[in-house]
């Protein structure tokens, strides 16, 4: 209410304030929403949808959002599964974060999206830091941190992967990544066709 008689050193700590708030809201969300699956509570809206569509929306707010690169590899066929749309979009929108977050921001995010026999494969490909192998059986845990400071700089909570692999297994599919030290991540979703 007083933003403009604010001294410098309240605004700083205000702006402070303001990004614990956020953090600790989405922390609840995610509490929130394993909470739900956990008791058989989260419920999926299982529809027709165009998987390419959706992966354009969400590369366009997630460029606006981040200023990032990000190039797309879509085939040249519409692909169409069985799935919940808006889950499918946080399920995205949280791996391109991640991507963002844990790669230099000058490369290049790339989204590649081929078909298999039943199946429809997505990845989301960085060349950031990499996982170390050791980590990586691991990463879909809840609370599980690479590295606890890297998690706290990015504003991570550890419920991310964890949500990510929950709703993906909740529309019959499955998620995994291959990650090389220096070289990069490669997350894969995998969904039945529709």
């Amino acid at each position: 209410r007083r933003g403009k008689n604010l001294t410098e050193p309240q605004r700083e700590a205000l702006e402070t304030a303001a990004g614990e708030a956020d953090r600790t809201i989405q922390l609840l969300q995610d509490l929130l929403e394993l909470a739900r699956t956990d008791n058989g509570h989260i419920h999926f809206e299982l529809d027709k949808i165009s998987l390419t569509d959706l992966v354009l929306e969400v590369v366009d707010m997630a460029q606006q959002y981040s200023n990032r690169s990000i190039e797309l590899d879509l085939g040249d066929w519409p692909v169409e599964i069985k799935g919940d749309r808006n889950r499918l979009k946080q399920v995205l929108l949280n791996l391109i974060d991640n991507a963002v977050k844990y790669s230099d921001p000058d490369t290049v995010i790339t989204l590649k999206l081929d078909k298999e026999s039943d199946r429809v494969c997505l990845q989301v490909c960085d060349r950031g830091e990499g996982i170390p192998l050791a980590h990586q059986a691991r990463i879909f845990e809840r609370f599980y941190r690479v590295d606890d400071a890297r998690a706290r700089s990015t504003g991570g909570t550890g419920l991310g992967l964890s949500i990510v692999k929950t709703l993906i297994e909740g529309m019959g599919g499955r998620v995994t990544v291959v990650s090389k030290l220096g070289e990069g991540s490669t997350f894969t979703i995998s969904l039945p066709w529709y």
